[in-house]
């Protein structure tokens, strides 16, 4: 059950900003500081849409098949792409919003909706709903244009434990069809929602120039209320520290494999002899040459 109502048709309550304009202006900063951070605060609109109250078991069937065809027929690595893409879909902006803005942003609201654009998920759109206001946000101080004080501000755990409960919420029916539909159990998909959440944390901090470990504490409180709803995380990401000429840099590894190298037909123990056909943040690559590749970068002129 989501702890806070996300009907813009309410009374406003303790802690949220239920305006249309309070989504529009979310989108709008978010969307400032990177491309992924962005959603569309409007109705969707055109092919592809599927709102996120109303995913079906034939739909995810729908959604494994289409991905399993693009994946060289492996249905475990549709599943795994299937559950890490449409949790970076919905889950990017919503901890973006979460570390950048100390805000909470409607995921559940009937009318949410995400796009699969080929074999990507790649928008999300929150046409109505409450924006939760955190103790950092400045319209804590704001007054609205009868001269009312604008909301009380909810403090940061309850923000985790909002998020958390909101992507129980979204993800909890497309995992468990998933399983049903493809050999790939919970844990592994439950695992992989961890491991999604890391990316933008630490994009968030560094785009946002804020502690990556105090973004690292944060991300891990909701996966922590993750589990305490019953979501079986049995691997965790980790951060990584990375010196450079210009500081230092962290990056996330993987708890989690995404199993994209059988699509190559290799093997994990194929990560020694031929990490660059792994990803970046794979666990089964060693964090030396993660290091050296990531460093790599960093120092090229056209970083």
């Amino acid at each position: 059950m989501p702890l806070v109502t996300a009907d813009l048709a309410a009374l406003p309550r303790p802690g949220t900003d239920s305006t249309p304009a309070a989504l529009v202006a979310v989108a709008h900063e978010l969307g400032r500081v990177h491309d992924t951070f962005a959603f569309t605060p409007a109705a969707p609109d055109g092919d592809g849409w599927v709102a996120l109250s109303a995913v079906t078991e034939a739909q995810v069937g729908a959604w494994l098949d289409r991905l399993t065809a693009a994946a060289g027929g492996h249905r475990t690595v549709a599943a795994s792409y299937l559950v890490l893409r449409l949790t970076g879909s919905v889950a990017t902006p919503l901890m973006a919003a979460y570390l950048l803005q100390g805000r909470g942003l409607p995921i559940d609201d009937e009318h949410a909706a995400v796009r699969l654009d080929g074999e990507q998920f790649d928008r999300l759109a929150l046409p109505a709903g409450a924006v939760e206001v955190g103790p950092d946000d400045p319209v804590r101080d704001s007054r609205d244009v009868t001269g009312r004080p604008g909301p009380v501000p909810l403090d940061h755990d309850a923000l985790a434990e909002l998020i958390a409960v909101r992507l129980h919420t979204v993800l909890t029916p497309v995992i468990e069809a998933a399983t049903r539909l493809a050999r790939y159990s919970r844990a592994n998909m439950w695992s992989a929602v961890a491991d999604r959440l890391a990316g933008p944390a630490v994009l968030a901090a560094n785009l946002g120039g804020l502690d990556p470990h105090e973004c690292w504490r944060r991300t891990h409180g909701v996966v922590d209320r993750l589990a305490a709803l019953g979501a079986p995380v049995r691997r965790r990401p980790r951060l990584l520290e990375i010196p450079w000429t210009g500081g230092t840099a962290v990056s996330t590894v993987k708890g989690t494999c995404c199993l994209k190298y059988l699509e190559q037909d290799l093997h994990p123990r194929d990560a020694a002899q031929r990490p660059q056909e792994f990803c970046g943040g794979c666990p089964y690559v060693g964090d030396d040459v993660r290091a050296d590749r990531r460093r790599a970068a960093l120092e090229s002129p056209t970083h």
